[in-house]
C-alpha cells in the first residue's frame, strides 16, 4: 500500500481497560417521510451528526448514520470496547439505513441499497411475523410473556443479549437473553429463525471504511487460529511497534485495502525483527467512536 495516495487519518490509541457492560440505546431519528405499501411505515429523515470526541486529539470527524433497522448482540468484551459509545461494542447481525443502505455483516460482509417499497415489505414482512405484537414486559423472568419457561426458569448470568430494533413512527425494541432462547415463544423463534437467515437478493460485498486493529506485541500464545508463518507488515503510515499492546485506527482507503487484504481475522506480522499480532474490528457506519483517554 502506498499511502501517498490515500488520504488517512491515523490515531494511535492505547487500551486502558476493559468496559463495564452496557445496554445499547438507539435513539429515534427526526423527521418522516411517507412509504406507499398495504401497511405504510414511516421512514425517518436521513439527518447527519459528527461523531463527538472528549479529547485534545480527537478522532477525524465522521458523518454517523441513522439507523432504521437493527438486529444485533452484544454482552462480550473486547480491547476495543473502551473506544465505543458507552463502552460498548456490539456485533450487528442485520443493520438498515435510513438512506437505503443494508448491511449484513459476515464473511464476507454484504451490502445492498434497498428502495423505498424494499424498505417497505420488510417492515411488513416483520409486522407478519409479529414483531409488534408479541407480547413482553423485558423483564426476562417468569413474568415476561415472551417467554414459556413452565417450572424451568433459573436465573442465569453473564449471556448474550440478541435485540431487534425498528425507529420511525412504530418504533419498537425488543431483547431476548439468549440462555433463555429454547424457552421463547414460537412467535418469537419464527422471527429471529427469519432474520438470521434474512438475505436479499442482489446483494455484494461490503468493504468498510473505518476498522480498529488491537496490536499485540508477539504472538499470541491463546490463539490457535494464527497462520504458522508471519507476513511482513508494508504499510509505512502505521506503525505497529509497542511493548505490550495498543489499539490502531484507520479510516477511508486504507480501511478498505487493510480488510480486503486481512479480513476480520488475526495474523501476526513483523516490522523491523519484531513479531506483532493484529485483529482487525469492522466500524460500521452506525457505530460511534470516542478517543477518551489521550
Amino acid at each position: 500500500m502506498n499511502a501517498k495516495k490515500f488520504w488517512v487519518s491515523i490515531l494511535v490509541l492505547f487500551l486502558i481497560a476493559c468496559s463495564d457492560e452496557g445496554t445499547q440505546s438507539i435513539v429515534a431519528p427526526t423527521g418522516t417521510s411517507e412509504l406507499t405499501a398495504t401497511q405504510t411505515f414511516t421512514l425517518p429523515t436521513q439527518t447527519l451528526t459528527i461523531t463527538p470526541t472528549f479529547t485534545l486529539t480527537p478522532l477525524p470527524p465522521y458523518p454517523i448514520k441513522q439507523v432504521l433497522f437493527l438486529y444485533n448482540f452484544y454482552g462480550y468484551h473486547t480491547p476495543t470496547d473502551s473506544f465505543y459509545q458507552d463502552f460498548i461494542s456490539t456485533s450487528s447481525i442485520v443493520v438498515l439505513y435510513t438512506d437505503g443502505q443494508m448491511i449484513i455483516p459476515g464473511k464476507p460482509y454484504l451490502q445492498k441499497m434497498l428502495s423505498a417499497d424494499e424498505i417497505n415489505q420488510f417492515l411488513i414482512q416483520l409486522e407478519s411475523l409479529g414483531f409488534f405484537s408479541i407480547e413482553s414486559n423485558q423483564q426476562h423472568d417468569p413474568t415476561d410473556k415472551l417467554y414459556d419457561f413452565g417450572d424451568q426458569y433459573e436465573r442465569v448470568f453473564d449471556g448474550l443479549w440478541y435485540c431487534i430494533s425498528v425507529n420511525g413512527n412504530n418504533s419498537r425494541k425488543l431483547c431476548v437473553y439468549e440462555p433463555f432462547m429454547r424457552f421463547l415463544v414460537p412467535k418469537m423463534k419464527a422471527l429471529l429463525k427469519f432474520l438470521d437467515e434474512y438475505q436479499p437478493d442482489g446483494m455484494s460485498p461490503y468493504y468498510p471504511d473505518r476498522v480498529l486493529l488491537w496490536v499485540q506485541a508477539g504472538r499470541n500464545p491463546y490463539d490457535n487460529n494464527l497462520p504458522k508463518n508471519s507476513i511482513p507488515w508494508t504499510e509505512p503510515s502505521l506503525s505497529l511497534e509497542t511493548n505490550s499492546e495498543k489499539i490502531l485506527y484507520a479510516d477511508g482507503e486504507l480501511a478498505k485495502e487493510l480488510y480486503s487484504w486481512y479480513g476480520d481475522k488475526g495474523y501476526v506480522f513483523t516490522q523491523d525483527g519484531k513479531e506483532y499480532t493484529v485483529y482487525i474490528d469492522v466500524v460500521l457506519p452506525h457505530q460511534e467512536l470516542t478517543n477518551r483517554y489521550q
